[in-house]
């Protein structure tokens, strides 16, 4: 492998490793700001509205907390959608790097392999094995007749 193909295989995992970051930290914002949206619109206590962010973040949606004012349902709607879009691109590009180091492990493993061109034929190869020598086979049979005719 190049310098500069593993320069760019680093940089790559890095660039992974921000996005990762980055959406971790923004799913930490969007629970947060929806838990005190819940905690004041509904009434509900911080850490039900916690739970309620995150069973409908997630798409769990247990059902035994719903929103009841409509300010409430009205910001659910606008958080169900962004809420499960962002954590379902954050579960894709996790999924994404994990298949991507995998290959690149499979492919650095498969690199190392030498595969040998073999131009004998099969023929060629059971001879080997059996030490089998045509001229050295004549000259012995030839011996071996001469001594018989004497």
């Amino acid at each position: 492998m190049k310098k500069d193909d593993a320069f760019k295989i680093e940089e790559d995992h890095k660039a992974y490793h921000r996005k990762l970051v980055y959406i971790f930290v923004l799913i930490i914002a969007i629970l947060f700001v929806c838990t005190i949206f819940y905690h004041y619109a509904e009434g509900w206590s911080y850490l039900d509205a916690l739970y309620f962010s995150t069973a409908t973040m997630t798409t769990v949606g247990y059902g035994d907390i719903t929103p009841h004012t409509a300010i409430g349902k009205i910001f659910t709607i606008f958080y169900v959608f962004i809420g499960v879009g962002i954590a379902l691109y954050g579960l894709s590009l996790f999924a994404a790097h994990l298949v991507e180091v995998r290959e690149e492990f499979w492919l650095e493993r498969f690199g190392r392999i030498r595969i040998g061109h073999h131009t004998q034929t099969l023929w060629d190869r059971l001879k080997n094995i059996f030490h089998f020598d045509s001229k050295n086979l004549v000259k012995e049979y030839e011996k071996s007749v001469k001594g018989k005719n004497k």
